[in-house]
């Protein structure tokens, strides 16, 4: 189905009524970056343009249409079964909230379209579990690891926590993936195109050539700023 929004549109407020306007199978990529349930207050800092502005991330039943578990009941056991599995009603509310944009996000997607979900280890063995549930355990295609460094305040008890997860997920098996585009440059030039270790060391000619296509990034990444 053609699109009935014009791209590069940037809409405010409440992805959910927005998403429910648009027609299905009109998106290509979803990249979705929600809140983490990290049961935190948060606000923009001052002197920022966003000033004022602030979140809360901690939710409650109150904070979700309880119509919605008829519906998963109803259409979506398989969801209903994950957000019922849910170990408090923070977890189940916020599961509730995600699950019902997550379907409108599948309804948009096109056939070869994908998603990305971003998020952090709170939450993300029940989104994964979602992401299962609505677009099929067999279109999940790569958890991306986003590992980043810096001052930080660990436990004293345990590891220092300092990485993210993308969750990636095709619509069906024909998705698009344009693997020239997000090649980057290799950091070991004498090796093979499979990474392996090779013993002699490569000609001019040949280093130009491996540096110039470059390689399919590795599902672990550490963004050049961080």
């Amino acid at each position: 189905m053609s699109a009935n929004w014009s791209n590069r549109t940037i809409w405010t407020g409440d992805n959910l009524p927005i998403m429910r306007g648009m027609n299905s199978d009109s998106v290509d990529l979803i990249y979705l970056d929600p809140s983490f349930n990290s049961k935190a207050n948060y606000a923009a800092p001052i002197g920022s343009e966003a000033a004022g502005a602030e979140f809360k991330d901690t939710w409650t039943l109150q904070d979700v249409d309880i119509a919605w578990l008829d519906l998963f009941e109803a259409k979506h056991p398989r969801l209903n079964k994950v957000i019922h599995a849910a170990m408090s009603k923070s977890d189940k509310s916020y599961l509730i909230y995600m699950a019902v944009r997550l379907l409108e996000m599948h309804r948009l997607l096109k056939p070869t379209g994908s998603i990305y979900l971003h998020c952090d280890p709170t939450m993300s063995h029940y989104l994964k579990l979602l992401m299962d549930a609505i677009f099929g355990r067999k279109n999940f295609r790569n958890e991306i690891v986003w590992g980043y460094t810096g001052p930080g305040s660990p436990h004293m008890r345990q590891f220092n926590r300092k990485h993210d997860l993308v969750f990636w997920y095709s619509k069906g098996t024909l998705w698009t993936f344009n693997r020239d585009q997000v090649r980057i440059p290799h950091k070991q030039l004498n090796t093979n195109s499979k990474g392996a270790a090779i013993s002699a060391p490569l000609t001019s000619e040949e280093r130009d050539r491996y540096l110039e296509k470059g390689k399919v990034p590795e599902t672990l990444v550490t963004p050049p700023h961080m």
